[in-house]
């Protein structure tokens, strides 16, 4: 299940790379990499080091786009096929493609096609958020819960503010769903 932040960063910094506003997009997307994990978090990382080489290739600077686009595709080996909804295969080629590109100086050609036109991720999936507090920084979180999870159900998940961990209860009441968290200091 992705999560509200990646969905929105993802598509807040896709709006700008399809318009060439290749630093705008690497703002959107670092900051929605800054409060992700685990998968969401590479493939974001992914995103960033690739436009960040765009931005440099389009200004001359051929090595520094050449190394920051190898790190994406490093980084990108990272997140495997399993992401969902995310279609790996055609990222890593336009990826190569951007690669090939920053061999040459800048046109309208290096200019890249987004490549995730299909991206949907938990596409058929409906999703509840509960605003909260972090029990440990106090910043203002969201906290998402699969349908699947609308049942009485306890897990652990980390702020993604202070990265700490908190025990998150999911209890249904009637109609009604009360998410609670809590600090897990057993962590």
């Amino acid at each position: 299940m992705v999560t509200p932040t990646f969905t929105a960063s993802l598509d807040a910094g896709r709006q700008r790379f399809e318009s060439g506003s290749f630093h705008a997009a690497h703002e959107a997307w670092e900051s929605g990499w800054r409060q992700t994990r685990g998968p969401e978090r590479r493939v974001l990382q992914v995103l960033v080091l690739w436009s960040a080489a765009l931005q440099h290739h389009a200004h001359g600077k051929d090595l520094g786009a050449n190394r920051l686009l190898l790190r994406a595709l490093e980084r990108l080996g990272e997140v495997g096929d399993a992401f969902d909804g995310l279609d790996v295969d055609s990222l890593r080629e336009a990826l190569v493609t951007s690669l090939e590109h920053a061999q040459l100086p800048w046109c309208d050609e290096a200019r890249p096609r987004w490549p995730l036109q299909d991206f949907a991720p938990g596409a058929g999936r409906e999703e509840l958020e509960h605003e909260a507090r972090c029990p440990y920084c106090g910043e203002p979180v969201l906290v998402s819960v699969a349908p699947e999870e609308a049942a009485d159900a306890s897990y652990v998940e980390d702020c993604p503010v202070c990265c700490r961990p908190w025990q998150v209860q999911v209890r249904r009441e009637g109609e009604s769903l009360n998410v609670a968290i809590s600090r897990d200091d057993a962590q």
